[in-house]
C-alpha cells in the first residue's frame, strides 16, 4: 500500500458489486466522522463532499473504534478513526512538534505506527519493539517533532487493524515557501476491501498464496475444454487419476 500526493489544476460469496458502486462506496467510507453518521449504513445518504476529512494543527485526539460499514451492498465492521475509513489526512508542517492522543475504545489492543516518519524509537509505535500497544480503554501520547516533507501514512501495527480500515495519509508542508505551485492538492490513498475475515484471508494465503489471483478450475472446466480444445497429455493423465480414484 502506498500513498501520493497529487498536484493539479470484492470479497467471495458478495453480491454482485459494479466498480462505481465499490468506488462510491470507499468513497463515503471517509465522511462518515464530519457528518456525524458513523452508525448511518454507507448508501443511506450520499452527502456534498467525498473522501476523509483533514485535520491540521500541532496537537490531536484520535479515537480508535469499531464501526459499521457497508462498501460492497453487505453490511461490515471496520476499524476507524474518528469514524472513518480511510483515517483523517493528518496535514502537519516541518519543523513543528506535534502531539497525539490515542484512545483504544477497541476490546483489544492497538498501536498506531508512523510509515516513513523520522522520531525517537519510542514514538515508532510497533508493540513489542518500541513499545507495548495501546490497551483497551487507555490513551496513549505519542509527541515528536518534525523533520521533513513529504507525503507520508499511518496505520495500526495490531493484528489485522490495518487491513479493516485503519490507515490514513499524512502531508507534510515545508516549513518555507513551497517549491511548488499548485491551485489544490489532491490526496490519494490506495487500498482495497473485503468483508471476508482477514484471519480467513491470511490462512488461505499461507496454504495457497495465489488463492486469490484466479478462479480454480474444475474437473467439470476441463472436461469442457477437451471436448472443445482437445486434450493434451497432461489432461489425459489427469482425467485417469480422476477415474482411479472414483
Amino acid at each position: 500500500m502506498s500513498f501520493s500526493s497529487q498536484r493539479q489544476g470484492a470479497p467471495l460469496c458478495a453480491p454482485v458489486l459494479t466498480r462505481r458502486r465499490f468506488v462510491q462506496g470507499l468513497a463515503m467510507g471517509g465522511v462518515m466522522a464530519g457528518f456525524g453518521l458513523g452508525t448511518v449504513p454507507v448508501f443511506a445518504k450520499m452527502p456534498s463532499r467525498t473522501g476523509p476529512q483533514t485535520l491540521r494543527g500541532t496537537d490531536f485526539h484520535m479515537d480508535i473504534a469499531r464501526e459499521p460499514v457497508n462498501f460492497t451492498g453487505s453490511p461490515a465492521v471496520a476499524t476507524a478513526i474518528y469514524g472513518s475509513v480511510p483515517a483523517p489526512v493528518l496535514r502537519w508542517r516541518e519543523g513543528d512538534t506535534v502531539t497525539l492522543r490515542v484512545t483504544n475504545r477497541l476490546p483489544v489492543s492497538s498501536s498506531i505506527h508512523w510509515h516513513g516518519i523520522i522520531l525517537p524509537a519510542r514514538m515508532d509505535g510497533v508493540p513489542g519493539i518500541s513499545f507495548d500497544g495501546i490497551a483497551p480503554g487507555e490513551t496513549f501520547t505519542y509527541r515528536f517533532k518534525v523533520g521533513q516533507t513529504g507525503t507520508f501514512w499511518y496505520h495500526s501495527h495490531t493484528g489485522f487493524q490495518e487491513q479493516t480500515g485503519l490507515y490514513g495519509a499524512i502531508v507534510i508542508d515545508p516549513r518555507g515557501r513551497d517549491p511548488y505551485g499548485a491551485e489544490r492538492d489532491y490526496v490519494v490513498v490506495p487500498s482495497d476491501w473485503t468483508d471476508e475475515d482477514p484471519h480467513r484471508v491470511y490462512s488461505k494465503l499461507k496454504k495457497l498464496s495465489h488463492y486469490y489471483n484466479r478462479n480454480e478450475r474444475t474437473a467439470g472446466d476441463l472436461m469442457r475444454d477437451i471436448r472443445k480444445e482437445g486434450a493434451s497429455t497432461s489432461d489425459l493423465q489427469f482425467v485417469a487419476g480422476v477415474r482411479a480414484w472414483f
